[in-house]
C-alpha cells in the first residue's frame, strides 16, 4: 500500500496553483489596490489641510507682530497671491514683508496647489482684527455683523474649508 501512495504523489506531476493560493494572491492585490486608490484620492485634501494650517499660522504671525511692534500689521489676499504688510496700506510695495519660511514676499496660491477668496485682515496694536482700517476713528472691526470668512480649497477642488476669525480676539478655531 505504501508503494501505491508513492506513485500518486510524485513531485514531477504537480502543475498549476491551488485554489487557496489564487484566492490569497487576489486578496493581497485587492488590499494593495484599495490602499493605493485611497491615498491617491486624499492627496488633494491633505494638501488643502496643510495649506489651511499654513495660512492660519501666517495670520497668527501678523497678529503677534502687530502686538509686539505696537503697530498695524495684516495679511492681504487678492485671490492669486497673499502677503504680509505693515501700516494700513497693504498694496504699497514698501509696506510688504516676507513671511517666515517663505522666499518671496508674495505667496502664489497656485504654487501651493490651493485657491482662496480675496480678503484683507488688519490687526491693531492690541491684536484686534479689522476688515478695513484707515485710522483709529475710520475702521471696520470684525464683528458678528461684519464677519470675515476665508475659503480655502485645493487644486483640483476637493472639499473647501472656511476659516473664520473671531471678533475682538482674532482667534481662529
Amino acid at each position: 500500500m505504501a508503494g501505491a501512495m508513492r506513485k500518486r504523489f510524485k513531485a514531477g506531476n504537480v502543475r498549476g496553483f491551488t485554489m487557496i493560493e489564487i484566492v490569497a494572491v487576489l486578496v493581497v492585490v485587492a488590499v494593495i489596490a484599495a490602499i493605493a486608490i485611497n491615498r491617491a484620492m486624499s492627496t488633494a485634501s491633505a494638501t488643502r489641510v496643510a495649506q489651511e494650517s499654513v495660512i492660519k499660522n501666517h495670520i497668527r504671525y501678523a497678529q503677534a507682530a502687530a502686538m509686539k511692534q505696537g503697530a498695524m500689521w495684516g495679511i492681504k489676499c487678492d485671490g492669486t497671491d497673499y502677503w504680509l504688510f505693515i501700516t494700513n496700506a497693504p498694496d504699497t510695495v514698501i509696506n510688504q514683508r516676507p513671511l517666515p519660511g517663505e522666499s518671496d514676499v508674495k505667496i502664489n496660491l497656485a504654487n501651493k496647489n490651493i485657491t482662496a477668496n480675496a480678503f484683507t485682515v488688519f490687526f491693531d496694536a492690541n491684536g484686534r482684527p479689522y476688515t478695513a482700517y484707515t485710522n483709529a476713528v475710520t475702521n471696520t472691526p470684525i464683528s458678528a455683523a461684519n464677519p470675515l470668512s476665508i475659503t480655502v480649497d485645493s487644486i483640483p477642488a476637493s472639499s473647501a474649508v472656511t476659516i473664520g476669525i473671531t471678533p475682538e480676539t482674532g482667534f481662529m478655531p
